[in-house]
């Protein structure tokens, strides 16, 4: 059974991001995989810093989207990303420094609670902004 399963709930409306926070919990589901089945470090450190990679990628996407459309909520969202990369590059660099002790239960936990929570939250603040701007 999947760490988090994908939901009508988890669903900001619009469909190009919800097809990235679908890949974001793919990628979870994928790291928290790979390591109950004990794989190398080196597939846990791949996963993990394409999750990294991805999540940069996704935020940028979403401010772009600020910016085009005028969102008056854009600084505080991006300083949310801001927050959170930093503590996803920690969470990295302690992987890469001690694989062992890093790659545990408790990092995919924090994953799962900071996606789900970023989404329910943040995310859906902005959905109905950027639907009445058209966006899809």
């Amino acid at each position: 059974m999947p760490l988090i399963e994908w939901t009508a709930e988890l669903s900001v409306g619009i469909g190009s991001i919800d097809e990235q926070h679908k890949k974001l919990v793919n990628m979870i589901n994928a790291l928290n995989d790979a390591m109950l089945l004990g794989h190398s470090n080196e597939l846990l450190e791949k996963i993990f810093s394409g999750l990294a990679t991805y999540t940069h990628k996704h935020f940028s996407y979403e401010e772009s989207l600020f910016a085009e459309y005028g969102y008056s909520d854009s600084k505080e969202h991006k300083r949310q990303h801001q927050e959170l990369i930093a503590q996803v590059v920690d969470l990295k660099t302690k992987f890469l420094e001690r694989p062992q002790e890093a790659m545990n239960k408790d990092l995919v936990i924090f994953l799962k609670r900071w996606l789900t929570n970023h989404i329910m939250r943040s995310d859906k603040e902005y959905s109905d902004f950027l639907i009445s701007k058209g966006v899809k």
